[in-house]
């Protein structure tokens, strides 16, 4: 049985906060029958580009070697991904299948929005393919709780340093190996006049994910909260890693419009000239290459250290189960298939992604060339391995909403990098603190 009870309810008041609508009971999509008469088993995701072809190609692959088990693939927006998810949920309308970042999956168990999917599982005869690494992430996520599974690992996000090679060359530069060095690298790229500048800076949704792990590298810890549930990421190092993410936006290394910069503008800005360097998945190199780069004009490191530690910036996405299905053997039936090793490898070959499994993620055939740092950097056990509270049903709003909002009123001036992390602190703690009086003090820790 799982550890911790899960509540079924969410207020009206956070749903309209997460989601921007007020139309709970819209349907997102329909659900029409095939010409065979048979209501398709639904997958949905909130995928870049690429994902969205290899992902459909699996599902066309799978509709042709199983015929009578109709699937529909329904794509969302990745920018407005959490609400639309929300939204079908709370609807009434969840699709069968749910592709979800690690992020959102407490939240969604929470909602009693997710299937367990262990009687399926212990059948499955793949259940022993993952590895250490790959069971941690799982686990921190609530996908793996104790005996139980309610989601099952897809892909394998990590992240490395890109930089444009042959501004490095004009200016008889190295990739950096430590933050500073790699500030020091910035300033002398950076040339306003020419419509150069150091860093392809994401100020707007998903600018966390930056922040926090130069944050950890300041701090030299990965935890969120103190032996007395307290949330500990307003402390003096934590602070002066958020600032000097916010020094780099503040003093002209990033361009000024950066400060509304999703993933969609930040990778343009790379390959297109206008920044040197970015940090990114394994997946953008593709898009790199389509544009023009190759091995001549883009080097991918590890990440640079910070004063305390270097992060590795790692994470999964899971394939999950509505609750709400009628059709739960069906939606097994492909799920299961569809995160077997044999597709998900050729999945990940597709999208440039590592896939979730002890012989793929070992296996020195990823790791060459271009692709040699994210396999370090998801394999060496050096380094400070990042972690999130994600058995918290409030990390979905604290991702999607109120980290965004704070960072960007502090890279406008209207608030400091302190003010930023107390705010942050107290929603954290708040529901940690709500968290422990239902289930406890013993909550998941982070990998050491």
């Amino acid at each position: 049985m799982s550890k911790f009870p899960v509540p079924r309810s969410i207020s009206r008041r956070r749903m309209l906060k997460l989601t921007g609508t007020a139309a709970l009971g819209s349907a997102l999509f329909g659900r029409a029958c095939t010409s065979s008469g048979k209501t398709p088993v639904s997958i949905m995701t909130a995928l870049t580009g690429d994902k969205i072809r290899a992902t459909d190609a699996l599902v066309a692959e799978f509709s042709e070697t199983y015929p009578t088990l109709p699937v529909e693939h329904v794509k969302v927006p990745w920018d407005q991904g959490h609400s639309k998810f929300l939204t079908s949920v709370l609807g009434g309308n969840a699709p069968d299948i749910m592709v979800l970042p690690s992020q959102w999956f407490s939240e969604f168990r929470a909602m009693g929005a997710i299937e367990n999917l262990t009687p399926w599982f212990k059948e499955w005869s793949h259940r022993d393919v993952y590895p250490e690494t790959v069971t941690l992430w799982a686990r921190a996520a609530r996908a793996f709780e104790g005996d139980e599974v309610h989601g099952i690992p897809y892909e394998a996000a990590v992240r490395s340093m890109f930089y444009r090679q042959e501004w490095l060359d004009e200016h008889g530069l190295e990739p950096a190996d430590t933050l500073d060095g790699w500030r020091t690298l910035l300033e002398k790229v950076t040339d306003p006049n020419k419509g150069r500048y150091g860093y392809a800076f994401r100020g707007a949704r998903g600018g966390f994910y930056s922040w926090w792990a130069m944050a950890e590298s300041f701090a030299g810890t990965n935890a969120w909260f103190d032996d007395d549930h307290h949330c500990i990421i307003n402390s003096p190092d934590h602070v002066a890693g958020l600032s000097y993410w916010n020094d780099i936006y503040q003093d002209g290394l990033a361009p000024a419009d950066s400060l509304n910069w999703g993933y969609n503008e930040l990778v343009p800005a790379f390959w297109s000239g206008l920044c040197g360097t970015m940090e990114q998945d394994p997946e953008v190199i593709k898009s790199c290459v389509e544009h023009g780069m190759d091995d001549a004009t883009l080097t991918t490191t590890i990440m640079p250290a910070g004063p305390k530690a270097r992060v590795s910036l790692a994470d999964l996405g899971f394939l999950a189960m509505s609750s709400a299905s009628p059709r739960k053997d069906s939606a097994w039936k492909f799920l299961s298939w569809m995160a077997s090793p044999d597709q998900l490898n050729r999945y990940c070959r597709d999208v440039n992604m590592i896939p979730p499994f002890k012989k793929s993620m070992y296996d020195p055939a990823l790791g060459q060339g271009l692709y040699r740092s994210f396999l370090d950097m998801i394999t060496d056990r050096t380094m400070l391995p990042n972690w999130y509270p994600n058995y918290l049903p409030e990390m979905g709003e604290f991702l999607e909403v109120r980290a965004t909002e704070e960072h960007q009123n502090m890279l406008l001036k209207r608030q400091s990098p302190q003010e930023t992390m107390d705010k942050l602190a107290d929603f954290m703690t708040k529901a940690e603190r709500k968290f422990t009086d239902v289930h406890g003090p013993d909550t998941p820790k982070p990998p050491v």
